[in-house]
């Protein structure tokens, strides 16, 4: 894999995917403000955000009082319970997405309106993971990384990440990567986002980088590169360490150079 060596700010729109899911509620919990808060009808991204955080917080015995959607404090404050008990009776959607901006854009849900799939993530110790509003300039999602607590002995060498395949490639064709990263804060300890395409690493952005601060807000990047096969695996690892962090990524999008 051939990079350049330069990440410049970058007026491109990424690709923007709409919503129609079709939803159905299931037929055996409690309609209480909880659920109604974290599943609110008629916000396709919102449904969508809540899905993935429930695919998450149910997969282990939750005890953690923060890290939830914001939306849906005001229904549910931060009784453990009340966030299962509406996951547990989560609606069903099928989504129907089609891109509309930047139709070259080989990144499939770059925008993440349409739920996580085809993006794989990956948690380690005391990080969490979901999609949340607002996104980045054109977008209502993005992907959101949490550092909930401490970071694990381990973390630096394996990191949270979030990942997908990148499909129609031309071997030896100039590409240009374009992202969107927001983090909360500027400080020595906060970290990183690191960048893989195939085998190429070793890209690293934070929010004090090269006096580009992207603190509270988002911040676009662009990568030019050389494909050195078809498909091609895009990763970004989150790199952070300071509890309470909150980083984002939105509009990724790989298209001819």
């Amino acid at each position: 894999m051939k990079f350049s060596a330069s990440a410049v700010k970058l007026s491109l729109g990424a690709s923007i995917l709409l919503c129609s899911p079709l939803v159905s509620a299931a037929t055996s919990c409690n309609a209480d403000n909880c659920l109604r808060a974290l599943f609110p009808t008629g916000t396709p991204s919102a449904v969508s955000s809540a899905l993935a955080f429930c695919a998450t917080y149910t997969t282990t015995i939750n005890t953690a009082t923060t890290g939830f959607p914001t939306r849906a404090t005001a229904g549910c404050g931060t009784a453990t319970s009340r966030y299962s008990s509406a996951c547990s009776c989560k609606p069903t959607t099928t989504p129907s997405c089609a891109p509309v901006v930047a139709p070259n854009n080989l990144v499939q849900n770059g925008g993440f309106e349409c739920g996580l799939p085809p993006w794989t993530a990956g948690d380690v110790v005391n990080t969490a993971h979901k999609l949340s509003s607002p996104g980045a300039a054109g977008s209502a999602t993005a992907y959101e990384f949490d550092q909930i607590g401490q970071p694990g002995p381990d973390s630096t060498r394996n990191p949270a990440f979030v990942t997908q395949n990148v499909p129609g490639l031309t071997v030896g064709a100039a590409y240009k990567l374009v992202f969107s990263v927001f983090f909360d804060a500027c400080t020595s300890n906060t970290g990183f986002v690191g960048v893989r395409i195939g085998a190429q690493g070793g890209l690293t952005y934070d929010a004090c980088d090269s006096q580009q601060a992207a603190v509270g807000k988002f911040f676009q990047y662009q990568v030019p590169f050389t494909a050195d096969a078809a498909t091609e695996s895009l990763r970004f690892d989150f790199v952070i360490n300071r509890p309470g962090a909150v980083v984002k990524l939105d509009n990724v999008a790989i298209t001819p150079a």
